[in-house]
């Protein structure tokens, strides 16, 4: 999707933000990038419109609970990594997002006519690659079983 959204607005800049969740050792599992327009991208920057991040993570959670917000993601339409602003954005977003405290920034470049994705997660001190793996979809949740009544300490029933 992220490919596809960046072709299709090159030669401007797109973006948006990556839904998932955290394994159990902490790394970040997404499973959902958003596309997010911006009525003031150019072929030079992208931001994100304000408000986009908590939308997103609750339009998401409306169909899983388990999604939250990971990172963001956005093009460039010349292979370039992170600019100094994206590096900026990271570690700030990194300090004030406690669930979320090594978000994800995902760039799209653009190679040789496509555009590949370069994977990176912010510390507060520094962005540090990140190698992407396919790893599928998320696992159906659980379902939880029924509630059964309990009996109390005098063996009547309560719910």
């Amino acid at each position: 999707m992220i490919k596809a959204a960046s072709g299709a607005a090159h030669p401007a800049e797109t973006g948006g933000v990556l839904l998932g969740v955290l394994s159990i050792d902490g790394r970040p599992w997404i499973t959902e990038a958003v596309a997010v327009p911006s009525a003031t991208a150019t072929h030079t920057s992208y931001e994100l419109p304000t408000g986009a991040r908590p939308r997103a993570v609750d339009e998401a959670r409306a169909h899983d609970p388990r999604l939250g917000y990971l990172g963001d993601w956005h093009s460039h339409p010349a292979d370039i990594g992170p600019s100094l602003r994206d590096r900026r954005t990271m570690r700030r977003l990194a300090q004030v997002t406690p669930d979320c405290p090594s978000p994800v920034l995902v760039i799209a470049r653009r190679v040789a006519g496509d555009y590949a994705i370069d994977a990176r997660d912010a510390s507060p001190r520094r962005l540090r690659r990140l190698d992407a793996l396919a790893a599928g979809d998320l696992p159906p949740a659980p379902i939880a079983p029924p509630l059964r009544p309990r009996k109390d300490l005098h063996g009547s029933q309560r719910s």
